[in-house]
Order: structure tokens, then sequence, then C-alpha cells
């Protein structure tokens, strides 16, 4: 049984991670656009040359654009922006969901692991 419950754990914020990761992506991708530039793949927002200040500032410009605890309003004129942040959006309640049920097996632990 613990065994099970470590791999669900694991599975849970695995899931937590990917979806953090696709919010970082998602929002790089919304700044690009918004600046009129091509959009990147998602799976670049990690993997480019970290001595770049000016790419590193630019992703850290994107990490911070939606943050989790404020609504994402759905106010652009661009389709292609709407889309994107209702990605994020739904990204948030994702991780949301995975953070309830996180604590929520937190609390069971004390059945699984007996003091």
């Amino acid at each position: 049984m613990e065994i099970i419950y470590i791999l669900f754990i694991g599975a849970i914020i695995a899931f937590i991670a990917g979806l953090f990761y696709l919010k970082m992506g998602l929002q790089m991708q919304y700044l690009q656009i918004k600046q009129k530039k091509k959009a990147e793949a998602l799976s670049k927002f990690l993997f480019f040359d970290w001595k770049d200040e000016k790419k590193r500032s630019l992703r850290w410009e994107a990490f911070l654009l939606f943050p989790m605890l404020y609504p994402i309003v759905l106010d652009d004129e661009e389709q292609e922006l709407l889309d994107i942040k209702r990605s994020i959006k739904r990204s948030h309640i994702g991780i949301y969901l995975g953070i309830i049920i996180f604590i929520i097996l937190s609390i069971y632990s004390e059945k699984v692991f007996p003091a």
C-alpha cells in the first residue's frame, strides 16, 4: 500500500510540475505574440542559451506575466492571444486541482504510514 501511495504522490507532483512548465511556455508564447514576434515552441522555454542576458530577462518577464492568485481577464482582441489566455487559465485550474489532491493525500498519509 505504501508503494502505491508514494507512486501516486510522485505522479501528482509530476503532474503539477508539468502544468507549470506548460504554463511558462504558454506565457512565453503570449509575450512573443504580443511583441509581434514569431512564437517559439513550448519546449523552448527552458532550452535556450542561458548566457544571453536578453533571453533570460525575457523569460523572467514571461514567467511573471500571469500570477496564479490573480484572475486572467480575457480582453484581447486577437483570437490567438485569447486562446493562449484560455489555455493558461485551464493550466491554473489544473494546478489548483493538483494541489488540492496533494493536500488531501497528505492528510491521509497518517493512515498509510501509521506512527
